[in-house]
């Protein structure tokens, strides 16, 4: 119930968009404060995403403005003219009026250039993309560029727009890091990979929710054919011993019925005989026994039996770096635990883990060989971070890093 409610509410959408205030922002936003008092012109760039808009809503909603000064925001675009944004202004204006400009790269040249003009009581802000102050001259000296994100503010970012969801909707600092390096530091895209990563969250968690059922019941299916499979063989097993001891047993009772029947026939000959040689025979039978005693077939079955052949217990090898990583799909992930300039350092590491799948690899970063330690093969990301909780704390003080096999492997082929 909690997947689908986070699925069907995306907490990125427009709707429900935080407008979050960088502290590079709000030093921007003090410094206009004080230049709106009097009056002029600043021209603010940025590239495409990087929150220009934003930054103008933050001051239409005098969210760091006080009572001092009014704003007033106004979008152009390139068929506007100065007498359309100038009757939208208010007519009486008893305090500064800071007139925030969006999309000011749309606008004419002719427009730009009234806007560089003084106006009694009006500040003009002019939003554009980067470029707009090369146009006019006018802005050489009058343009400031609007700070990106930093890697702190990427974090509380995603903290404050994510405060609201569940424990596994919230993106740790590792994942944060990943999204503000993979967007440069632009809103926009910080949103926008913010947003996949969700996505895949939650697809990552239906896969090992469907997983864990499937998985159950095919572990019951496979142990009841498995007790039944061996249950058959056992009878078939039991059935093909007794016969074969039979046979024998009854091989041996009629090699002693027969010997009885000889000695039977040969004693009615001997009473025909006269009394010394009854006795003569009988001592002489009687030498024979004792140097010939009769064998015991139960016994003779026994030791007969062959001896139990001996078994070796063969172990594995562990495959080589090369054959485990070729194994990998490269859409998988694995979890790099250390890294260091020195091979002997990263393989005393590794030792040190007692971790299976763990492995030493040579990576090639930016012209410098550096040896590294992964451990294991994850489906998604979310079973590597799932993997990294259970590390123990002087593991997690490398801090673990979840990399793709994609990127590993143009590690290793540089």
């Amino acid at each position: 119930m909690t997947l689908e409610l986070a699925k069907n509410n995306n907490p990125f959408s427009a709707e429900r968009r935080v407008l979050f205030l960088p502290e590079s922002w709000k030093r921007l936003i003090s410094v206009i404060r004080h230049k709106a008092l009097n009056g002029g012109y600043t021209l603010v760039e940025g590239d495409f995403g990087a929150g220009k808009s934003t930054f103008g809503v933050i001051l239409e909603k005098r969210l760091l403005l006080d009572e001092s000064v009014e704003c007033q925001r106004i979008q152009v675009h390139p068929l506007s003219t100065y007498e359309q944004i100038y009757s939208q202004l208010p007519k009486e204006r008893t305090k500064p009026l800071i007139v925030v400009v969006d999309d000011a790269h749309e606008a004419s040249t002719s427009l730009l250039v009234h806007l560089t003009k003084p106006t009694d009581n009006v500040f003009w802000l002019l939003l554009g993309e980067v470029g707009t102050s090369e146009r006019l001259s006018d802005f050489f000296n009058n343009h400031v560029t609007l700070p990106l994100f930093t890697k702190q503010d990427c974090y509380q970012f995603l903290l404050k727009q994510l405060h609201d969801q569940p424990k596994m909707m919230q993106l740790s600092q590792m994942q944060s890091d990943t999204i503000w390096y993979a967007s440069k530091g632009l809103p926009k895209l910080i949103v926008e990979n913010a947003e996949k990563s969700m996505k895949k969250l939650v697809s990552g968690y239906e896969s090992n929710e469907s997983f864990e059922k499937a998985n159950k019941g095919w572990w019951t299916t496979a142990i009841l054919a498995f007790a039944a499979v061996v249950f058959i063989i056992a009878l078939i097993v039991t059935d093909s011993d007794e016969p074969q001891s039979n046979d024998l047993q009854n091989q041996r009772l009629e090699v002693i019925q027969d010997q009885t029947t000889d000695g039977e026939e040969l004693q009615q000959l001997d009473t025909t005989e006269s009394e010394p040689s009854l006795d003569a025979e009988g001592s002489e039978q009687q030498l024979v026994a004792e140097d010939n005693p009769v064998e015991d077939p139960i016994a003779k079955i026994a030791l007969s039996e062959p001896e139990p052949a001996t078994t070796e217990l063969v172990v594995a090898s562990k495959p080589t770096f090369d054959q485990w990583f070729e194994a990998q799909s490269r859409d998988h992930y694995s979890v790099q635990l250390y890294s260091n300039t020195q091979r002997e350092a990263a393989t005393e590491f590794q030792k040190s883990l007692d971790l299976a799948d763990s492995y030493v690899y040579k990576a090639n970063v930016n012209n410098e060989v550096r040896y590294r330690v992964l451990w294991g093969s994850y489906l998604t990301r979310a079973e590597a971070e799932q993997a990294i909780l259970s590390l123990p704390p002087h593991i997690l003080n490398q801090q673990p890093w979840i990399r793709p096999f994609s990127a590993i492997a143009g590690e290793i082929s540089q």
